[in-house]
């Protein structure tokens, strides 16, 4: 299975009694998918899951695979006891994921050991290809040596999401030549790990602005590097206003006012406060992106 280009880690749309909003998602993917987006990350620890219990995600995966026809989906597994980690891989397999992803354990710095152990421990668990997820905020960093021995030991590791923003490991992972495709974790980063060799991004600011983010994508592959490199400090932009908001927020906020309201943050994160909706907004009016 080939997963590249332009990913969207989406959120949660939530009706007013907290299940997830099977219209609104719908045609929430359906937005995505239109303007460009190639695969959907549900479940990812940027887009609040650690709010939601299994069975919850679960139900979360369902929509959009209703929804997402062959547009492919990565599912993030959130590490807990074992038995619990066994339970929810088998039902996102039966419930529509195309690809397992996980992340280091939270919140102790295992050993290097422990962490090859860990890995190796879902890998061997399931039948669907698996994306590491190397995200440093939740835990020991991989180290690029460790991560070259999961691999090796693991065959259906076929993805690498970076959120190290360390590119000289980066570089040094890539000239292995594993072929496991690599895709930046952070949109900040876009330009560099595409040009480094990485195949695509899973992104936050694609929910908002998606075709923005394929556009970045397709002038990095077809070489036009002007064209991506003013594309690529746009999305800087973008994100740090958008930050303003919070965590999570001033993404869903951004969403509202062009056009694809997807609710609020998901407690215990932040709702979004007038004068920071005042910022957002005024920041992406002087961007040109709305009126």
């Amino acid at each position: 299975m080939e997963i590249d280009g332009a990913l969207s880690e989406i959120f949660a749309v939530l009706d007013g009694s907290g299940n997830i909003d099977v219209e609104r998602t719908e045609k929430y993917v359906k937005f995505l998918i239109k303007n460009g987006i190639k695969g959907l990350f549900i479940g990812g620890l940027a887009a609040e899951t650690l709010s939601f219990d299994e069975n919850e995600r679960i139900n979360w995966l369902k929509t959009v695979k209703r929804a997402s026809g062959n547009t492919p989906i990565i599912f993030q597994i959130i590490p807990s006891n074992m038995n619990s980690i066994t339970k929810e891989i088998k039902n996102a397999e039966e419930n529509g994921a195309d690809v397992i992803s996980v992340s280091q354990p939270y919140p102790m710095p295992l050993s290097n050991n422990e962490l090859m152990d860990y890995f190796s421990f879902i890998c061997k668990n399931t039948k669907l290809p698996v994306m590491i997820y190397n995200e440093p905020t939740i835990g020991k960093p991989l180290e690029i040596t460790v991560l070259s021995e999961i691999i090796k030991k693991n065959n259906n590791i076929k993805f690498y999401k970076d959120s190290t923003h360390n590119l000289i490991d980066l570089h040094t992972f890539l000239m292995q030549n594993t072929g496991i495709s690599v895709l930046a974790g952070s949109d900040g980063l876009i330009f560099d790990i595409i040009n480094a060799g990485g195949k695509g991004v899973i992104s936050l600011v694609a929910n908002p602005f998606p075709k923005l983010i394929a556009d970045e994508v397709e002038a990095l592959r077809s070489n036009k590097l002007d064209k991506a490199l003013e594309l690529q400090n746009l999305i800087i932009k973008i994100r740090s206003i958008l930050k303003m908001g919070g965590l999570t927020a001033g993404y869903r906020y951004a969403m509202k006012i062009t056009g694809m309201d997807v609710g609020e943050p998901i407690f215990p994160y932040a709702k979004i406060d007038e004068n920071s909706k005042i910022k957002i907004r005024n920041g992406l009016t002087s961007l040109r992106l709305i009126q």
